[in-house]
């Protein structure tokens, strides 16, 4: 049995081929290709540009794919789109038995090996996903930068970014953050923050934004109490999102459930995991280090199917230590 998996982001697109022995036939990595950008032309074109060079680097042709998972960033979020994807990867693959879900999905898949458990995934934007092992599976969060996506990095710069506002007009007492930005952004009124920002980002655009919050993390660094609190605010709302599946999904009471993590966020460390851990534990849940990436969980959960939950761990471990 041959399996493909593909793990596409915002930022890249990945794929892998691997055989039931967990033996890797490719590995290939491309740039982008987002639905909103070029449309569903451009997209199916990519997508099928993308899949025949995997193919040509595996040695295999299509028919010889047993399952292929693709987690697509996206995917599912409107009908139409999720039709265009669905279309897309038809065309490029026709007789393959093909699984497309959304990117937190393989994350999931990835972190927590496609066993019962919640993963979040705090990045540019922040959302949750999880399945409790007797078939329901749910997500929570991911409704979008400008109005949802809490505690997701663009969340803490924009909560940075509002305190300074409020520490300006004398809302809130001032601390070092307020020096901080005037000095980082060269100014001599904090009203000129308003367009330096704007500047700063090009725009808004919502990854720069996101990138912000790096600054708010060494505001941390330095001992702001308001910078703590913004982490200890982002913990909570990441934690609701965990509650929130939590209570829809029918998980073992008998012990604690499982959450793991992924996303720039949380690559501060201690910063933002110890806050969230102490919600996390208060809910009866306990924190799990991810096991893998998302690409071998896209391996993972096109396997799933077919494997014993032993053959799967395997073909996981060894798929993982190849990409």
């Amino acid at each position: 049995m041959i399996f493909l998996g593909c793990d596409s982001g915002s930022t890249k697109i990945a794929f892998a081929v691997a055989d039931d022995q967990g033996r890797v036939l490719a590995r290939k990595e491309f740039p982008a290709i987002t639905l909103f950008r070029g449309g569903a032309d451009t997209y199916a074109r990519d997508m099928a540009a993308d899949l025949r060079a995997v193919l040509q680097a595996a040695q295999i042709l299509p028919e010889q794919i047993t399952c292929a998972a693709f987690g697509l960033t996206g995917y599912g979020e409107t009908e139409t789109s999720a039709q265009m994807m669905d279309a897309a990867v038809a065309s490029a693959l026709p007789e393959v038995r093909r699984i497309l879900v959304n990117d937190s999905v393989v994350g999931w898949s990835g972190a927590l090996r496609c066993q019962p458990g919640i993963h979040v995934v705090s990045g540019t934007g922040s959302i949750a996903y999880g399945e409790d092992g007797k078939g329901g599976a749910g997500r929570s969060g991911g409704w979008g930068l400008f109005f949802g996506d809490e505690g997701s990095c663009y969340w803490v710069a924009v909560q940075g970014i509002n305190a300074f506002y409020r520490q300006a007009d004398g809302r809130m007492e001032r601390t070092l953050l307020y020096d901080y930005m005037m000095d980082l952004f060269h100014l001599t009124d904090p009203l000129f923050i308003c367009g330096a920002f704007e500047e700063w980002t090009h725009g808004g655009d919502g990854d720069k934004v996101a990138a912000f919050q790096r600054h708010i993390f060494e505001l941390y660094r330095r001992g702001d109490p308001c910078a703590q609190a913004i982490y200890q605010r982002a913990a909570e709302q990441l934690c609701q999102l965990v509650n929130a599946l939590k209570k829809r999904l029918d998980f073992n009471e008998a012990s604690a459930i499982p959450v793991s993590w992924s996303g720039g966020l949380f690559k501060t460390g201690d910063c933002i995991l110890r806050p969230f851990g102490r919600e996390i534990q208060a809910l009866g849940c306990r924190l799990s280090p991810p096991a893998y990436g998302p690409l071998t969980g896209a391996i993972g959960y096109a396997a799933r199917d077919f494997l014993s939950p032993a053959q799967l761990d395997r073909l996981m471990a060894s798929v993982d230590r190849q990409v």
